[in-house]
């Protein structure tokens, strides 16, 4: 053939048609699924391994630093417990959501008025460092009639 049929035929060479099997198109699907699955697989370990850092960093800064920070930090979430046995299983009534402007609660509600008085015991136990919890422990034992102890489990 000449020149035309040399331009032909890499012209038929650049648009050329190929035919697969069932058998290869099946295999190729497999494939992409599992190279889909692979990197779905990476990202979600990726995710999940950020999220448990910023988890595992957020509870480092709650209970490190200061004392007197770790302190009250641990004081408030042992009083986030009290309010919510409170509110589930004594019928207490919840105080309304606060807005971000209003940094107070609404003290006409029991609950927000006990963790006010809690608050306030809180701070009256951090701020004196001659105070022995020991002795506070045993006051309000004789107050209360209520006392936490530790048992060994055996």
């Amino acid at each position: 053939m000449g020149k035309k049929g040399d331009l032909l035929r890499a012209m038929k060479k650049q648009r050329a048609t190929y035919t697969f099997t069932a058998e290869q198109l099946e295999e190729h699907d497999r494939q992409v699924r599992m190279a889909t699955l692979e990197r779905k697989k990476d990202e979600l370990k990726e995710y999940a391994h950020k999220v448990i850092s910023e988890d595992f960093d957020e509870r480092q800064k709650l209970l490190s630093g200061d004392a007197a920070d770790v302190t009250l930090n641990v004081f408030s979430m042992l009083i986030s417990i009290s309010c919510k046995v409170l509110v589930e299983q004594f019928g207490w009534k919840p105080a309304p959501m606060r807005k971000e402007e209003d940094k107070g609660g609404d003290r006409r509600f029991k609950l927000t008025q006990f963790a006010y008085a809690v608050m306030d015991e809180v701070y009256k136990l951090t701020a004196d460092e001659f105070l022995d919890i020991r002795k506070y422990a045993e006051e309000a034992y004789q107050i209360t009639g209520v006392m936490f102890q530790t048992e060994d489990e055996e």
